[in-house]
């Protein structure tokens, strides 16, 4: 054995109530959220904005570029008419997840609108 070595001492307590430990738990308790409760902290994480301003400013960016991007091919493009419908498919069942979120989950309701308009104004400015 190695003499610089350290030792780790651990106090257990004793058993002094008649062989249970009071108060004492081997494995940490943690309280569970519901089903419910996790999917709404699941998109209040998603949706939510970033911390660190470099990230805040590559967000901002990107939801007027691409928006703006799409609506100048969708302009100045020929597409066969299939690939439009399928677009406007598309956005429609996008429109009623954004609808349903707004409903479900209040606490981000505010940033849901602020990109929402983010990607409008990309769109007016490509057309």
């Amino acid at each position: 054995m190695v003499e610089n070595e350290q030792k780790i001492v651990v106090e257990v307590p004793s058993d002094a109530y008649g062989g249970k430990l009071r108060g004492y738990s081997p494995i940490a308790s943690t309280a569970e959220l519901s089903r419910l409760e996790q999917f709404k902290r699941g998109w209040s994480d998603a949706i939510a904005l970033p911390d660190n301003l470099p990230d805040l400013a590559f967000h901002l960016a990107a939801h007027i570029t691409i928006p703006a991007l799409f609506s100048s091919c969708w302009v100045s493009l020929p597409m066969p008419e299939f690939l439009r419908l399928l677009v406007l498919g598309v956005l429609a069942v996008a429109g009623a997840v954004l609808c349903y979120l707004r409903e479900a989950v209040p606490e981000v309701d505010k940033v849901l609108l602020f990109r929402v308009g983010l990607v409008a104004l990309g769109v007016l400015l490509g057309l």
